[in-house]
């Protein structure tokens, strides 16, 4: 059997934000891509509680949703492949085009409403957050 590696990418909005979920409080907030990118950074602290963990700890529900219905149409295409390829094989090369095991619809890994951007006045880290977020925490800022 061959292995395959698949590589996601979660998009990001029009302002290079990237949605971030808090795995304690479940709180939403997003950070800007590059930004996190540059400075190499290994965590990120949630703005509202405080919490620190891994950037991959803070994963949105719909970011999760998303790479699972973009892995599984990756793995459909790739079934539907190869069994083309087996009865290409057994037949003669005959045309077996109408092999197709559909594709999932993907959502939006985005955040549902427009956050507030910020950029950290001691860092310069840019983030955003609930529009009624007011007293947060820079996600970087120790």
């Amino acid at each position: 059997m061959t292995e395959k590696t698949i590589s996601i990418d979660l998009p990001t909005d029009s302002d290079g934000h990237l949605p971030r979920q808090c795995p304690h409080c479940e709180q939403r907030f997003s950070i800007h891509g590059e930004t996190y990118e540059e400075g190499r950074y290994l965590n990120l602290r949630c703005p509202y509680c405080g919490m620190i963990e891994e950037f991959d700890e803070f994963l949105t529900e719909e970011q999760t949703e998303y790479s699972q219905a973009i892995a599984q149409n990756e793995l459909r295409e790739m079934a539907a492949k190869e069994i083309e390829d087996a009865l290409g094989d057994v037949f003669d090369g005959a045309s077996t085009d109408s092999i197709d095991f559909g594709e999932l619809e993907t959502s939006s890994p985005h955040l549902p409403y427009d956050p507030t951007r910020i950029t950290c006045p001691e860092c310069g880290f840019r983030y955003g957050v609930k529009p009624e977020g007011d007293d947060t925490l820079c996600p970087v800022c120790r």
